[in-house]
């Protein structure tokens, strides 16, 4: 007991060593001597590993306290029923400490794993754990994982989607695969990107195919649809259909994705959006033959009648749409169609009666008008209320009620101001760290150092040029995005 508890708790603290060397040689020892100490007292450290976390701090000693976890986990054939190593986990999970964990990453990863089954702990805790444990490992959250795909995956399968708001609401912009330089700087280096440190080399991630990537961005997607939240599904799903391919091909989810990508857009803007010029040409012919049901439901929503949208629904029927997934999704068209009309008359109107807007604006749900004006007063003021339409009903005594449809330009009061510069500051601190990792990316790529040559070069020869040399290929600017 003695002899396993002063070498799981010989690692000194962080602040205890000021120099990266130091640090990482005293890391890469310490796990050197846990593993020994395992293999060497099998039978022994297994029985006392549950006693040994009762000493043991997991947001000072983390390897040593992960090492207990696994052998305790190893050991158990029902760990969901054991409440100690449950808690154990879960201190562990949210203490950390994420520096320490660079050095045992493929343990950390099988704990990640195990937990992200979802069959140790009920789905809303899983969830919570797995996002929190990842926003440690890469609080910028820039850098996608094959545990970031468990996660969304396990969030929306069981409607546990708040917890992981936190994680999808991050900019990825780096993939495994991605060839970062250190510059020669240590693992523990609290200032490396993410993709130097979280590779497949260290095993706090796995590589990841080009169908794990669109993936994660559908179910992003499929989430924030979850939650009504229009335009970061939007942004998600248009990541997906605008993926490079070879040759143009367009794969199942791609395809998927454009047809929800459609119904959002409208959900959104009330128009059917435009295939950005980012998709490859051979992606946009197959979206225009295996979207054409949805590009449909585009131009009848935006120009014909709520009896024609409504017959374009039911031509298909409720079962091709249940069968494509997508059968919520245009109900929800339909409710927003008259939605849509009633904010296109602010173009018109500054002012009009809620008996007006009965009679010239039909539901599409129904193909005709709503019964009565108490229903009309209803919708307005929900739109209203979801900041759909900025207005306010008025209803003097006597006299109709009215909608007034307010300027979107008001001036922001001194404190939204403030509080909008703020967010600004806020969101150019955080990208700091992606600048740096990029512009250090860029000093290594073979691709970028041809083009500053050439582009001194032409400086040379015209001190007025400016701008890039085109002759840099496609598949240059492409090549080290995503691994294999």
């Amino acid at each position: 007991m003695d002899h396993c508890a002063s070498v799981l708790l010989a690692f000194p603290e962080a602040k205890e060593i000021t120099e990266n060397y130091v640090y990482h040689k005293t890391a890469q020892q310490h796990v050197q001597k846990v593993e020994r100490l395992i293999k060497e007292n099998t039978a022994t450290f297994s029985g006392l590993a549950a006693q040994l976390l009762e000493h043991v701090n997991p947001a000072i000693n983390s390897i040593s306290y992960l090492a207990l976890l696994q052998t305790l986990l190893s050991r158990d054939k029902a760990p969901q029923t054991n409440q100690p190593l449950l808690s154990a986990i879960t201190t562990f999970l949210m203490t950390f400490d994420p520096r320490q964990i660079r050095y045992v990453g493929t343990t950390l990863s099988n704990l990640l794993t195990t937990v992200g089954e979802g069959e140790i702990f009920p789905a809303s805790v899983a969830v919570d754990l797995l996002a929190t444990a990842l926003l440690r490992i890469d609080p910028t959250g820039s850098m996608l994982t094959s545990h970031h795909i468990s996660l969304v995956n396990l969030a929306y399968l069981t409607d546990n989607i708040e917890p992981i708001r936190p994680v999808i609401e991050k900019t990825i912009v780096f993939y495994p695969g991605i060839k970062s330089s250190s510059d020669g700087r240590y693992l523990c280096d609290m200032q490396l990107p993410p993709p130097a440190y979280i590779t497949p080399d260290t095993g706090l991630t796995t590589k990841l195919n080009s169908s794990a990537v669109l993936q994660y961005d559908l179910l992003c997607g499929l989430c924030f649809i979850a939650r009504s939240s229009w335009q970061k599904a939007f942004d998600a799903l248009e990541r997906v259909i605008s993926y490079p391919t070879k040759d143009g091909v367009c794969s199942n989810i791609m395809a998927k994705a454009h047809n929800k990508w459609v119904l959002v857009g409208l959900l959104l803007t009330g128009k059917t959006p435009t295939v950005p010029a980012l998709a490859w040409q051979g992606a946009q012919k197959i979206y225009g033959t295996l979207g054409k049901p949805y590009t449909s439901i585009g131009t009848a929503f935006e120009q014909e009648t709520a009896e024609t949208l409504k017959a374009e629904f039911e031509t298909l029927g409720q079962q091709f749409w249940a069968e494509e997934g997508n059968l919520g999704l245009m109900r929800l068209v339909l409710a927003h169609y008259q939605r849509w009309k009633i904010v296109g008359l602010r173009d018109i109107y500054t002012k009009i009666s809620l008996a007006q807007i009965r009679t010239i604006t039909q539901s599409a749900e129904t193909g005709t008008p709503l019964a009565t004006e108490a229903e009309v007063l209803e919708l307005v003021l929900g739109m209203i209320q979801d900041g759909m339409l900025n207005g306010v009903v008025e209803q003097p005594e006597g006299q109709p009620a009215y909608l007034t449809f307010l300027s979107p330009t008001e001036e922001l009061s001194e404190a939204e101001f403030g509080a909008k510069m703020l967010q600004t500051a806020q969101r150019i601190k955080n990208l700091e760290p992606i600048v740096k990792a990029t512009n250090e990316r860029l000093g290594t790529s073979r691709e970028y150092l041809r083009h500053l040559v050439r582009d001194s070069k032409n400086k040379d020869k015209d001190p007025g040029f400016v701008g890039f040399d085109h002759s840099i290929e496609d598949e240059d600017l492409m090549s080290g995005v995503l691994g294999p």
